[in-house]
């Protein structure tokens, strides 16, 4: 049998494509690697904030976040790790035939459950920022009914879109005697649609924690523990707006070399994962600072809107009086400023 040719095109759009798949593999690899990383040099921190007490909801949302990433990660490298699959019978024995079309059914497979097990694994992380603002806004029931809305309608159209790209996965095949290894697929169409409603998301919660921060500017600065989360959550804001934004923008270019990698690779996965493993250690962190739990911390509104600082004890706070609600009174304020008193009082918590 004569061997295949091929035009000048398709070699250059072979190799584009194996130069696209090898990006991908690559940054997989680096994340997963940062990963256990990341995970080496917190152990201590996981050790001391979540490896006792109770199994409340955070805990168990912290778990999974921090260990179902770096599976997903091991899922994806595997898509870049089986025999060319290939739909070509050109060759003579029934037992490479069988591993070919194996081959072919295997990527398939893995790169549908990569994808959902990616989506999957964004929403465990929407679910633990929803909690975080649900306890800040303890006393709005109104805010609470729009939080959990929010969450239910951004899981259901994340999975709906997700599901619609894993059955319209194309696996791109290629003549058997090029030997490629690897999983090649075509460019999926409307990607960004799947992770659009978690930026949405993100976006609403932060505009939450800063409202709720921002509230009273006058006291911002005095309350430590507003001023932590807007910090935290603005951080992590930042490194989900440049993950989800690679990977929409990346699924619209047609070029191999960006669009394999935004659309493959878990990297938008594994910095949001990192990002709420740091966001979470903080808050709990400065619970214990205080000789609190972060569950106390974030439920107790009140004190969150009030200037208190860590007192000489465990255990102990400062709180300075005056008024949270006070803005708009020029008068109170400048009363207020002028007693400026403080109270020192010990909790056991």
């Amino acid at each position: 049998m004569a061997a295949p040719t091929f035009s000048p095109a398709q070699i250059e759009a072979f190799v584009v494509s194996l130069e696209g798949a090898e990006l991908a593999r690559i940054v997989t690899i680096l994340f997963f690697c940062l990963t256990i990383y990341e995970y080496l040099i917190t152990l201590d921190q996981e050790i001391e904030y979540f490896w006792a007490g109770a199994w409340t909801s955070s805990r168990i949302l912290f778990f999974l976040n921090r260990y179902l990433s770096p599976m997903i990660s091991v899922v994806t490298i595997m898509c870049f790790s089986p025999s060319n699959p290939s739909k070509q019978v050109s060759i003579d024995t029934l037992l490479t035939v069988n591993f070919t079309y194996s081959s072919l059914q295997f990527c398939t497979k893995t790169i549908q459950a990569a994808f959902l097990l990616n989506i999957t694994g964004i929403c465990i992380i929407q679910g633990i920022h929803v909690v975080r603002v649900w306890y800040i806004f303890c006393d709005s029931r109104r805010i609470r009914i729009l939080i959990l809305g929010g969450f239910v309608t951004s899981i259901i159209t994340s999975l709906y879109f997700i599901y619609i790209t894993a059955q319209g996965v194309d696996i791109l095949t290629y003549p058997t005697t090029l030997h490629l290894i690897g999983c090649h697929v075509a460019r999926p169409q409307h990607f960004w649609r799947s992770f659009f409603p978690s930026l949405i998301l993100h976006t609403f919660l932060y505009i939450l924690t800063a409202y709720r921060a921002l509230r009273n500017r006058r006291i911002f600065k005095q309350a430590p523990v507003m001023k932590r989360l807007v910090r935290d959550g603005g951080l992590f804001y930042f490194v989900v707006f440049f993950s989800v934004g690679f990977a929409s923008v990346g699924s619209f270019l047609h070029d191999p070399r960006i669009n394999i990698p935004a659309t493959l690779s878990s990297f938008l996965l594994a910095s949001t994962s990192i990002a709420t493993s740091r966001l979470l250690f903080s808050i709990h962190s400065l619970a214990a600072h205080v000789g609190s739990d972060s569950a106390w911390l974030l439920n107790n509104a009140e004190l969150s809107r009030v200037g208190w600082k860590q007192g000489a004890h465990e255990g102990e706070i400062i709180i300075e009086r005056f008024s949270a609600d006070d803005d708009d009174d020029e008068e109170s304020a400048k009363s207020v400023r002028s007693i400026k008193m403080s109270r020192v009082g010990v909790f056991e918590w």
